[in-house]
C-alpha cells in the first residue's frame, strides 16, 4: 500500500529538482524524492 503525499515547491527549487532528477536519471520526481527521504532516514543522526 502507498501513502500519497502532495508537496508544493517554489519554482527555483522545482527547477533544481528537475535538473538533478535528469542528471541522475530518475524516471520521475516521485522516485527522486523517495530516494532523498530514504537517504535522509538512513543518514540522520539520532
Amino acid at each position: 500500500m502507498r501513502c500519497v503525499v502532495t508537496i508544493s515547491l517554489p519554482e527555483d527549487l522545482c527547477r533544481e529538482v528537475e535538473k538533478q532528477m535528469k542528471k541522475h536519471k530518475y524516471e520521475n520526481k516521485s522516485e527522486f524524492i523517495r530516494h532523498l527521504v530514504r537517504f535522509w532516514l538512513e543518514n540522520k543522526k539520532e
